[in-house]
């Protein structure tokens, strides 16, 4: 493994160092060529060795390229990019979210509710339902090992094994609603990411999207992908549901906290300050609250939530353990490296872009705009699943938005649905940190089933693309 790793290592090395040499190919400039191979090696080195060191070394070999003045300026850019800055506090405020135990506390109070009692399918959806809503407020992961948790307990107290078809479904689709989840609302760390690779490609043509839009969008598309979905499992798995149709005992949660309320009451001022400007008309609030940014809104918030103390003099949260429990370095890292190598290679002195036009315009020549869109989603559904998610996003989006342009197909649709074709990552362990969760539960499933329910849930995505996404998505953001 070691031998792997450092012969990985090597190709990262010399990726970015020697790619310059390479003859320009297409239109490519010699500038060009070299920021093309830093992007390569760093994305080997991502997908083989680790997110952090080969990061920080492309940004290093950025500032010795020529697009910027030293690596001084290469690390300012990435550090003062204001995409950069509201991951890093949305990632901060998540915390808030896995340290209280809010979605234990929302997940029992679903499945016990009287909904669900004697109805297989209506429990099962509503499993999915509590992991869909706590990864849509940054809590998928910890929604995740607690929906397990409860498959897993449900079927020892109805007499389902790890054989049966139930508890394997249930596992997969709660990754597959994690996924689904993590896009649904705008201010999510990984939409603003997919929409910040956008912004930088169009060279400041687009510089925000609508949350409003952004939120009708996914709320349609993600309700049409969960019926398909559940379509698919009702009638291709056809699982045995006579064992649920029994009564079942989860454990009952205790109140909510103080400290708990406190976290639900800064999660509903986050949604409310960061999606009402677009429901404002101008002038006062809402030339305030944009003057404000949605940074500096997320980072009040979190700032408030340190200020108020508990009866025993002790603060409800700390800086310090809010920053610990929620900044996911090595993906911070990843991302600040790729949107700020991504927007230096769409930048016109690379001519990377004219080099993609020329490439693909024989094949898009004759295509329909709804064509375009089609491949597109769909070419960033497959790539997702060999290679991680944020990565196949920084990719296409670049790529995908001056045939946008050209065509007259609207960049943000395409941005938007390539969010969700992007996080889809599941066929491999290398696809995303939830495929990889999934294809470790071989307790559970094995390989060819997780495949299997992959496969499934990425039908379900593709198909809703086509007769969804793509037309409705043209209404709302058009």
């Amino acid at each position: 493994m070691n031998k792997k790793y450092y012969l990985n290592s090597a190709i990262v090395v010399l990726l970015m160092a020697l790619f310059r040499f390479i003859p320009p190919i297409g239109s490519m400039t010699t500038l060009g060529m070299t920021i093309l191979g830093i992007f390569l090696g760093a994305l080997w080195g991502w997908i083989t060795c680790d997110m952090i060191w080969p990061s920080v070394l492309a940004l290093v070999m950025l500032g010795f390229s020529g697009y910027t003045t030293n690596v001084s300026e290469a690390l300012t850019s990435t550090i003062s990019n204001g995409t950069i800055q509201l991951i890093l506090w949305l990632l901060v405020f998540s915390a808030v979210l896995t340290t209280t135990g809010i979605s234990k506390y929302f997940v029992t109070k679903l499945v016990r509710s009287r909904f669900c009692k004697g109805h297989p399918w209506r429990l099962s959806i509503v499993i999915c339902l509590a992991t869909w809503i706590c990864a849509a407020f940054g809590a998928g992961f910890a929604a995740i090992l607690l929906c397990w948790d409860l498959v897993y307990t449900i079927s020892a107290q109805v007499g389902y094994t790890k054989k049966d078809k139930w508890p394997k479904m249930m596992v997969c689709a709660v990754i597959f609603f994690n996924a689904l989840g993590a896009l649904a609302l705008p201010f999510q760390a990984g939409v603003v990411t997919n929409f910040g690779f956008m912004f930088n490609a169009s060279n400041n043509a687009y510089t925000s999207y609508n949350y409003i839009q952004y939120l009708v969008f996914s709320l349609v598309f993600c309700a049409c992908t969960t019926v398909v979905y559940w379509l698919f499992c009702r009638f291709f798995l056809r699982p045995d549901m006579s064992l649920l149709q029994k009564g079942i005992e989860v454990e009952e949660v205790s109140a909510l906290t103080s400290k708990q309320k406190f976290a639900i009451g800064a999660l509903v001022a986050l949604i409310v300050l960061t999606i009402i400007p677009s429901c404002l008309p101008a002038g006062g609030a809402k030339t305030f609250l944009n003057t404000l940014g949605t940074t500096a809104i997320v980072l009040l918030i979190i700032v408030f939530l340190t200020f108020p103390r508990m009866k025993d003099g002790k603060p409800f949260f700390t800086f310090k353990e809010l920053a610990n429990g929620g900044i996911l370095w090595p993906m911070l890292f990843m991302v600040a490296t790729a949107t700020t190598i991504g927007g230096a290679l769409s930048s016109a002195d690379t001519g990377f872009t004219n080099s993609v036009i020329q490439l693909f315009s024989p094949v898009f020549s004759n295509a329909s705009p709804y064509v375009f869109s089609i491949f597109a989603c769909l070419a960033t559904l497959a790539l997702t699943n060999v290679i991680n998610n944020t990565v196949a996003a920084a990719i296409m989006i670049p790529v995908m938005y001056p045939f946008a342009s050209q065509m007259g197909v609207n960049p943000l649709m395409m941005t938007a649905m390539i969010c969700f074709c992007a996080n889809c990552g599941l066929l491999l362990p290398c696809a995303s940190p939830a495929g990889a969760m999934l294809h470790g539960n071989k307790e559970w499933v094995s390989t060819k089933e997780v495949e299997l329910h992959s496969l499934l849930g990425i039908a379900a995505l593709a198909l809703m693309v086509i007769l969804v996404g793509i037309p409705f998505g043209n209404i709302i953001f058009g």
